[in-house]
This record gives C-alpha cells, sequence and structure tokens, in this order.
C-alpha cells in the first residue's frame, strides 16, 4: 500500500488523512459469503484494499483508520446485488483501476460490479431498499394477503435485540409489494425513524410460521441513497 504525503509530512513522517477522491464501487455478495457479518466485510475490504496496494485515505485521531463506509449494512445471512461502499483515496485514480484492482483480491461470492468517482463527502443516507424474497415449499401467501397488508395501516412485529423485544410498525415503512409467481418483490422505505426488515414484513404476511427465511435466499437488488453522489 502507497501512503500520501504532502507539505505537512516532517521528519519523514507520512501524512496520512489527506482525501483526494472518494470512489463509489457497487459490489455483489452471494453464496456463502453471505453469513459473513458486516464487521468481517469491513475487515475484508480493507484487506482488499491494502493487497490491491490503492492509495487509501485514513482518519485523523489516535488510531486512524482507512475511510471506509457501507451506509446500508446487510443482515447476516441475506445476499446483496448491489451494495455500496465508499472508499477515500489520498491520490487520484481512474475508476476502473480501482474495480479491476479490487476485483481480483476479493474471495469468490464477493464481485466490484461498478465503481465511479463521488464527491469526497457525499450523502450516503440511505433511501430505499429493494428486495427479491423466493417463497419457501409450502407458503400460504396469496395476492389477497398482499392486498390486505397494503390496504391495511398498521401491521406490528415484535423486534429482537439484544437488550430484549420491542414492537416495531413496519407498515409505514413498507412502499411497494408484488407477488410474482413464487417471489415476493419488497420495496421499502429508509427514514429518520429506521426502516422494516424483509424478515419482518413476511412475519406480517403471516410467511414465517414454522418456516426461517432467514436461511432461504432473500436478496437485496438494489440500494437507493438519497443523493446519487
Amino acid at each position: 500500500m502507497r501512503r500520501c504525503s504532502g507539505p505537512g509530512a516532517r521528519d519523514g513522517v507520512e501524512l496520512l488523512s489527506q482525501l483526494k477522491q472518494n470512489i463509489r464501487i457497487r459490489f455483489s455478495k452471494r453464496g456463502d459469503i453471505r453469513f459473513i457479518s458486516h464487521h468481517d466485510l469491513m475487515r475484508l475490504l480493507e484487506r482488499a484494499l491494502r493487497r490491491a496496494r490503492l492509495p487509501m485515505a485514513m482518519s485523523e485521531g489516535h488510531n486512524p483508520r482507512p475511510r471506509i463506509s457501507i451506509p446500508m449494512p446487510l443482515s447476516v445471512g441475506i445476499s446483496g446485488r448491489s451494495e455500496v461502499a465508499d472508499v477515500g483515496l489520498c491520490e487520484w485514480m481512474r475508476p476502473e483501476e480501482v474495480r479491476a484492482r479490487l476485483q481480483e483480491q476479493f474471495p469468490e461470492g464477493i464481485r466490484v460490479e461498478s465503481a465511479e468517482v463521488t464527491r469526497p463527502h457525499p450523502d450516503r443516507r440511505p433511501a430505499e431498499l429493494a428486495y427479491l424474497v423466493p417463497l419457501l415449499p409450502g407458503h400460504t401467501l396469496s395476492e389477497q394477503k398482499v392486498q390486505q397488508f397494503l390496504a391495511s395501516e398498521t401491521a406490528v412485529v415484535e423486534r429482537e435485540r439484544k437488550d430484549g423485544t420491542r414492537q416495531v410498525e413496519v407498515r409505514q415503512f413498507v412502499k411497494a409489494l408484488r407477488l410474482d409467481g413464487e417471489t415476493l418483490r419488497m420495496l421499502v422505505r429508509y427514514t429518520q425513524a429506521g426502516t422494516a426488515r424483509p424478515e419482518e414484513v413476511l412475519e406480517a404476511l403471516g410467511c414465517r410460521e414454522e418456516r426461517d427465511y432467514a436461511q432461504g435466499q432473500i436478496e437485496r437488488i438494489h440500494v437507493s441513497l438519497s443523493a446519487s453522489r
């Protein structure tokens, strides 16, 4: 990995925190690697950046870290088709070169789909999340149940947390639902109040009784941010 130097470097100490360029990559995460945690994914991404010898910009402070941001982490077990990661660089590079060099370092299951330049400090707020849910054998979901859910004003489920459970009203977050054969397409909003997890929407639809969709093939097919750049 090359480190960035500049006018502020003294006595051979290289300046690590200069942010010159932000590269936004879209990547897919499929197969068994969907079961790694967000923390492990961040470590994997940092390791790939180092092995690719990309000029990473670093945070300031006593424990500088690479400037890496994933605006909307995936839940363990859910695949991603177009996930977002922002990477800060301290030297200018062509996005296609960043994409190619990173791809060489990723394990099977992660593919860099695209890379583009954004402004140095882009808006990273999630806006909408699109999911594809292959329904499990024996499900009882019907178009009537989908329409009843969409016509309802509220749908409350229990969300498990480390400190216990709490009730969450998920209907407010669901923007669209469509039953397409044996697949459910889902579009949920992300707001200041949070969002709905796809498993919670399935529960509100009555799809989780005696079946574990967390071990299924739920896929997040797109993450829309508040601003494209």
